[in-house]
């Protein structure tokens, strides 16, 4: 099998591109005498590459299958400058969103982390990816396996996803605020903060999401919001290449999906300006069909094909700080969220608990007090953002409970569904393994994120397991991805209560 390198850009001065000129046509490159836009300096063929030098002061290679040629272009690096600026602490968080202006699918908000060592290996790998051009899933595809490669050197990258429902309700901005702030509380667990460059492209970031990075500030960290931020931070850059390729995955899916085809008629790109989006939304109009769920129906486009002249109302997200406990704020505030210290106050009896009661009422999933059981309002969105993650007990997964939520009430929706490793071997049941692949279906399109645990040191001996040596596997997966357990199972729920985790009970 032949390995693929991408294509990879440098930036050179005048002198520096003639000796690269040189050293193409010395190595049995052939010239290209008939320069096709006024932009290109000149063009040479290298096997089955084209470098191409611009005015500009940019050197462009197509990508290569041949390792001649990425040698040639290992050696251009050590003359080029790179198009970025170069790391000033240890290590680099960016962040980065897509979809926002997109009339079809989710805003998906990502969040990188990698140490300075690797920055040439990361611009090397994603600098001349555009997320503004058009382009296959498959090609993002690639781009993330490629950047999958350097995991194993402290690279690593967190998705959220904010739904076209919400986004048609609510200003983004609070949310994008809290999901922010949970993914940067994640990556500062790791290191001090004076160790840390983090940069944010300026979405209008909120009072919450300011006081705590004024507070990392003040303890020694490097932080930068502004604006294109992806033009000049490689960090932000590969944040933005990560959203993008989570975001056209679920758009494929739904693409795919023969219940949103119209014959001869594509939902394109999901941008208003796309063409092929602009026709779909008329002949989907045309059937007299509610909008599916992924079409945002507060943009100006689908309310004109609703016949609404006004502008779209929106509210501020009821995402309820006033149901978490003081204590909870307080840390999360300070960027220590830890599923440990999630506490919730119910409205009506005041009382603190560390776990909630699932209930389904005419097909709606409710959310109530462990004590006085009445209903908490809003605190499956509170929950979703302030916190994530979920980690079902095979009880949940084989009793069918996320499913038939997100088929109707989307109590769940939204959350990364985490899958530890003795749960799933408890699922190797036909029932287990049907409800599997509905949350796998829901996935694909975007409606929740699934993940695996790392497999844990008891993963060859689940049949053996005792009791508590199951319960002690769960605590541990549900404590390692800070994830809030559910779970129907009585000795489960005690033994998350025993040791500090916030459990949703059914």
């Amino acid at each position: 099998m032949r390995i693929r390198f991408p294509s990879r850009k440098w930036k050179l001065k005048p002198d520096s591109a003639e000796k690269v000129r040189e050293l193409l046509l010395a190595g049995g490159g052939i010239e290209d005498k008939e320069i096709k836009s006024t932009f290109e300096a000149w063009r040479v063929k290298c096997s089955d590459a084209t470098i191409t030098y611009y005015t500009s002061g940019t050197l462009f290679c197509t990508e290569t299958i041949d390792p001649a040629v990425k040698e040639i272009c290992d050696s251009i690096a050590a003359l080029a400058q790179t198009a970025f600026i170069l790391p000033t602490r240890d290590f680099l968080i960016g962040f980065d969103e897509t979809g926002k202006g997109e009339v079809l699918g989710h805003t998906v908000l990502a969040g990188v982390i990698f140490p300075r060592g690797i920055f040439k290996d990361v611009e090397d790998l994603i600098g001349v990816a555009d997320t503004k051009k058009k382009r296959t899933v498959g090609y993002w595809d690639d781009a993330l396996k490629r950047i999958d490669t350097l995991k194993a050197k402290g690279l690593d990258f967190l998705i959220d996803k904010i739904p076209p429902w919400h986004i048609d309700r609510f200003n983004l901005n609070k949310i994008m605020d809290v999901v922010y702030q949970r993914i940067l509380s994640n990556f500062m667990r790791r290191i001090e903060a004076p160790r840390v460059r983090i940069i944010f492209d300026d979405y209008g970031v909120g009072d919450t999401l300011k006081r705590y990075i004024r507070s990392l500030e003040n303890a020694g960290a490097e932080i930068i919001v502004t604006h294109s931020a992806d033009s000049s931070y490689l960090e932000a850059k590969l944040a933005s290449v990560v959203a993008k390729r989570e975001r056209e995955k679920v758009m494929e899916a739904i693409n795919n999906s023969a219940e949103f085809k119209l014959e001869g008629c594509s939902l394109g790109s999901g941008n208003a300006g796309d063409p092929d989006t602009l026709n779909w939304l008329k002949r989907w109009k045309e059937t007299s069909k509610p909008w599916p769920w992924f079409v945002k129906r507060s943009f100006k486009t689908v309310r004109e094909l609703d016949k609404q002249t006004s502008e779209a109302h929106k509210i501020a997200p009821p995402i309820r700080e006033g149901i978490l406990s003081e204590e909870f704020r307080k840390e999360f505030e300070a960027g220590r969220f830890s599923i440990t210290t999630v506490s919730i106050v119910c409205p009506s009896c005041g009382e603190r608990s560390k776990a909630a009661l699932i209930t389904t009422d005419s097909n709606k999933t409710v959310g109530r007090c462990i004590s006085c059981k009445k209903e908490i309002p809003d605190l499956g969105l509170t929950l979703r953002y302030y916190c994530g993650y979920l980690l079902p007990d095979s009880n949940i997964i084989k009793g069918t409970i996320l499913s038939k939520d997100l088929e109707k009430s989307r109590f769940f929706e939204g959350f990364t569904v985490v899958l530890s490793p003795v749960v799933k071997y408890e699922c190797d049941s036909p029932a287990g393994k049907k409800e599997l692949e509905r949350l796998a279906r829901f996935a694909a399109i975007g409606r929740i994120r699934l993940e695996d645990v790392r497999q844990s040191p008891v993963f060859a001996v689940f049949g053996r397991l005792s009791s508590l040596e199951r319960d002690e596997a769960i605590k541990q997966d549900a404590l390692s991805t800070n994830a809030i357990l559910v779970t129907g199972d009585n000795s489960l729920k005690a033994y998350a209560q025993s040791a500090g985790l916030f459990s949703l009970h059914v």
